[in-house]
């Protein structure tokens, strides 16, 4: 299992690569969907802020409401890679964002702001996880859209891979 302070890295390198790429994107590819359908980058920032949201929000409660709400871990932790292996054949059945992280039309317009609240969301995050210890960490649970309930640490986990999920389609697009 990954620290801590190994998943406060990551998340860091994570946001901060996807910041630096979108900052050195051609401004004309900020809106612009693939011609697949997929979304453009404004859409993929704006579905990573909306995605994050809520998990450093319910990181922020206080934890003894969180473990009423969604009890504690009663399986194995997932590592990292299993993680991602359980996030990818999810999407391969068919799984996609629900309605509330489905992002509207984005324009250029847009673009610092969005940087900007995503950065802020980054923070969040952050400072909000320098509260939890180990122990927390893989013992509170937390339910996710496609996951079901979740640990917190394995939530981190999927915010780190998903930032880089996104990444990639937003480098794919031309």
């Amino acid at each position: 299992m990954k620290t801590r302070d190994e998943i406060e890295n990551d998340l860091y390198a994570a946001f901060d690569e996807v910041i630096g790429f979108i900052r050195n994107q051609d401004d004309s590819l900020f809106d612009r969907s693939k011609a697949d359908g997929k979304w453009s980058t404004g859409q993929q920032l704006d579905h990573l802020i909306k995605s994050v949201k809520p998990l450093s929000t319910g990181m922020g409660l206080p934890k003894f409401l969180l473990k009423f709400r969604f009890g504690t871990r009663n399986r194995k932790e997932r590592t990292y890679n299993e993680l991602v292996v359980k996030y990818k054949e999810k999407l391969k059945a068919g799984g996609q964002a629900s309605a509330p992280y489905i992002p509207p039309a984005i324009n250029i317009d847009q673009k610092e702001a969005l940087l900007a609240a995503y950065e802020k969301e980054k923070i969040n995050l952050i400072k909000v996880l320098q509260k939890w210890n180990e122990e927390q960490l893989s013992t509170v649970v937390a339910p996710h859209p496609l996951l079901g309930k979740c640990t917190v640490r394995e939530l981190l986990y999927f915010t780190t891979y998903h930032n880089y999920h996104h990444l990639e389609s937003i480098k794919s697009i031309t």
